[in-house]
């Protein structure tokens, strides 16, 4: 399946944390339990003794792991409390790590409402720079990830991987290298949010024809009219992920604020 990194020439920032290893994989466990609520916020992790116990490591390595946990803003140590889990405010939300366990994982609703709101900041502006571009090379990737999207209409997962790459690709024709470094930092949870929204087959089926508006503003050079086509296309899947929360049966896990 594609991936927004597949078009895109700017890496994004390599900050993620090592998998491999006992240390690495204890980093992204207890991300991943300070970040789903296992440890909630503003408890004290449990002692070194019971995490020992817990995750079958030795205590070395728990304590650099949560060491690691620290420089990201997930947990704090208090004189006589212990390592308290510290507020969502806290955390550093752009580090790769972050990012990841927060949409990878069951996101809430306030977190893919956010990400929603960034969508709608900034790819608009990506799409003006890219039907604006003097080097035109990027154009091609752009047209072969919609005929992509097409041709695996009735496939979500291949779908979704077409679109974050016809997303990118449009990021990358601008030329802009800060935002495409926050395209490839947020490639993570674009990808978790086409989960709860474009999983649905006729839903992208009826998205194809703002996808090709988009296309072909930019193939065009229609700057500002390439800048609001894809502002409505983010603003109408912001509004169907919010129709597919406000439907998810009451308790659901994934409707935590």
């Amino acid at each position: 399946m594609a991936t927004l990194l597949d078009v895109t020439t700017t890496p994004a920032p390599d900050r993620n944390y090592r998998r491999d290893g006992v240390h690495g994989r204890l980093v992204h466990e207890l991300g991943r339990r300070v970040i789903d609520g296992r440890y909630p916020i503003g408890d004290a992790l449990p002692t070194e003794t019971a995490l020992v116990d817990q995750l079958g490591s030795g205590r070395s390595a728990i304590r650099e792991a949560v060491k690691v946990l620290t420089a990201k803003g997930l947990v704090k140590a208090r004189t006589k409390v212990g390592t308290v889990v510290q507020p969502e405010s806290c955390w550093h939300l752009l580090d790769p790590d972050v990012l990841a366990w927060r949409y990878q994982n069951d996101p809430s609703d306030k977190q893919l409402e956010d990400l929603g709101g960034v969508r709608v900041a900034f790819e608009p502006e990506a799409a003006r720079l890219a039907a604006g571009a003097t080097d035109r090379g990027g154009i091609a990737a752009i047209q072969r990830e919609y005929l992509l999207m097409e041709q695996t209409i009735d496939d979500p997962d291949e779908f979704i991987g077409h679109d974050l790459a016809f997303h990118a690709a449009i990021v990358h024709t601008g030329g802009n290298q800060l935002l495409e470094q926050l395209s490839a930092l947020m490639s993570a949870a674009f990808a978790a949010a086409r989960q709860v929204h474009t999983r649905n087959v006729r839903r992208n089926k009826r998205t194809l024809a703002g996808h090709r508006a988009v296309l072909d503003a930019i193939v065009g050079r229609r700057v500002d009219e390439a800048a609001e086509l894809m502002r409505v296309l983010v603003t109408g899947a912001q509004h169907d992920i919010r129709r597919d929360l406000r439907s998810r049966p009451r308790g659901d896990a994934h409707a935590r604020a």
